[in-house]
């Protein structure tokens, strides 16, 4: 004999259920990619490139590489203090993406006006048109770069659409301090042995920060 399932009671204040959730259209937060940081260096894995200009812009960049840290950190250079570090190179930072989605801003450095251009930029430059169509990573032999695609059916093309507006990569990928833009930033004043204080008024081009 199959026993009848008892029927659930109605709940009174399970009417409005519905009402007690967030837009289904902003994620749920564990199968919705979301991105605190992004991280700004070449691709240590394989890689593709996003296929749009508007994922890949050139700029100055800085890089800083402390005594002593394993780490580096790249700044860019903002139009108004152009010029005025030595250190600094022209680049163009391209957005590329992981297979699992993640993305990740390259900095492909150019030469100076005037210098030989490098072989091992020649090469990025090259990986990171070629990943546009292709799954591929970068190989480090004999001081340059070389390529090395991946197998057929290692992933499937990225879905670009996933990824955040290019002004919000930028943002999370250099943060509140990554952006040169005075000479009161403290990278600037430790390239120039300024030391830590404010620096005064007529310093700063006649305005305060």
């Amino acid at each position: 004999m199959v026993e009848k399932a008892t029927p659930l009671k109605s709940v009174p204040d399970a009417s409005d259920f519905e009402s007690l959730w967030i837009d289904p259209k902003l994620g749920d937060g564990i199968v919705t990619a979301t991105y605190n940081s992004v991280p700004v260096d070449k691709p240590k894995t394989f890689f593709r490139t996003h296929p749009s200009p508007e994922y890949r812009r050139r700029t100055d960049i800085y890089i800083h590489k402390p005594e002593g840290v394993i780490d580096e950190q790249t700044f860019i250079i903002a139009p108004s203090m152009r010029g005025l570090i030595e250190e600094a190179r022209r680049c163009t930072l391209v957005c590329v993406v992981y297979r699992d989605g993640s993305p990740r801003l390259w900095p492909i450095k150019f030469p100076r006006e005037g210098e030989k251009d490098n072989q091992a930029w020649v090469d990025a430059r090259s990986a990171a048109k070629a990943a546009i169509d292709q799954w591929l990573r970068i190989v480090w032999v004999s001081r340059t770069y070389q390529i090395r695609y991946a197998q057929p059916g290692f992933a499937p093309d990225p879905d670009w659409s996933k990824l955040p507006s290019w002004e919000d990569l930028v943002k999370q990928g250099f943060g509140e301090h990554g952006i040169i833009r005075d000479k009161s930033h403290p990278i600037y004043r430790e390239l120039i042995g300024a030391g830590t204080e404010k620096p005064p008024r007529d310093e700063l081009g006649g305005r305060d920060v």
